[in-house]
C-alpha cells in the first residue's frame, strides 16, 4: 500500500465523532487509535473534537508511524477538520492535512462551499503519471472529506450499513459502498461501552488515480473491507471506531484503545 494511500485510509477510518447533533453545551472528546498488520504496530494516531452548541465541530489529529512501521515508512501528520454538524449529517467547511515522509514536508487542504469542493491545494502538486483518469467537476459535489465523510447521522442502528459514502483526500474520489454485516453488538472499549454494528465496505474509485497501480485494483476487485461504527451515550451520530482493510500485503486494521469524555 502506498504512503498516500496508508495515510488516507488511516485518517479516513479513524476519526471519531462522538457527540449529537444538538449539544446544549460544549464537549469535548479524546480518541487513540492502533494500526496494525499482522498483529504488528505500524502507526498510531489520536483525535481530539471539540463541538459547539450551534453544532460547529473541530476536529485535531495526529498520526506518526510506530513500532515496526517506522523501520520501513517514516511518517508524521497532523489533521485540522472544521464543519457544522446539520440535521442530515455534517457539513465540513475545511480540511487541513499536514505530513512529513523521511525530509520530505507535504500537504493537504481543501475549502468546501455548501458540501461541494471550492478550492484544493496540495504541496508539492500532485504528479499526474501512468494511466490517469482525472477528476471531473461533477466529482466534486456533494462529497465529504475522509473524517466528515464517515460521520453517520441516523436515529437507528440498522441503518447505518445502509449507504455510500462520497469521500475526497485533496488527490483521489472514491466512493464507499457500505453493506449490512450482522446485527447491533456490545463494544467495550477504554472509556467506551455500548452498541455497535459491523459493515462490510466495497472501495469504488472514482477519479484522481492510476488506474494502472496495483494497490488500487487489489482495493477495488480484491480487498474485504470492514468497518464497526458506534456512538456515544444517546448521539445521533455514529463514526467508526474499528477497520480493516485487506491490501496486497495482508489486512491493515485500525481499532481504538481509547475513547474518553473530556467535558
Amino acid at each position: 500500500m502506498n504512503l498516500r494511500l496508508n495515510l488516507t485510509f488511516t485518517l479516513m477510518l479513524a476519526a471519531f465523532m462522538p457527540s449529537g447533533a444538538h449539544a446544549e453545551q460544549p464537549r469535548a472528546y479524546k480518541a487513540d487509535y492502533r494500526v496494525s498488520l499482522y498483529g504488528l504496530s505500524i502507526a498510531e494516531a489520536s483525535f481530539s473534537t471539540d463541538l459547539a452548541p450551534d453544532g460547529a465541530f473541530k476536529v485535531k489529529g495526529h498520526l506518526s508511524s510506530s513500532g515496526i512501521g517506522s523501520l520501513f515508512d517514516d511518517t508524521s501528520g497532523t489533521l485540522d477538520v472544521e464543519g457544522r454538524i446539520g440535521k442530515s449529517g455534517p457539513v465540513p467547511s475545511n480540511y487541513v492535512v499536514k505530513y512529513k515522509h523521511g525530509n520530505k514536508d507535504k500537504s493537504t487542504t481543501i475549502a468546501f462551499n455548501n458540501g461541494d469542493v471550492a478550492n484544493t491545494v496540495n504541496v508539492p502538486p500532485v504528479r499526474k503519471k501512468g494511466k490517469w483518469v482525472d477528476l471531473k467537476p461533477e466529482d466534486l459535489r456533494s462529497v465529504f472529506d475522509p473524517i466528515s465523510g464517515v460521520m453517520v447521522v441516523t436515529d437507528d442502528l440498522n441503518k447505518i450499513c445502509n449507504r455510500t459514502l462520497h469521500l475526497y483526500d485533496g488527490q483521489t474520489r472514491v466512493d464507499l459502498v457500505l453493506s449490512a454485516n450482522g446485527g447491533p453488538k456490545p463494544l467495550d472499549i477504554k472509556g467506551f461501552k455500548g452498541q455497535s454494528i459491523d459493515c462490510a465496505a466495497k472501495f469504488v474509485p472514482i477519479s484522481g488515480y492510476r488506474s494502472d497501480r496495483k494497490a488500487i485494483e487489489y482495493l477495488k476487485n480484491s480487498s474485504k473491507i470492514g468497518l464497526t461504527f458506534a456512538s456515544f451515550g444517546n448521539s445521533a451520530i455514529y463514526s467508526p471506531v474499528q477497520a480493516s482493510i485487506g491490501t496486497r500485503i495482508g489486512t491493515v486494521k485500525v481499532a481504538a484503545t481509547r475513547l474518553e469524555v473530556l467535558k
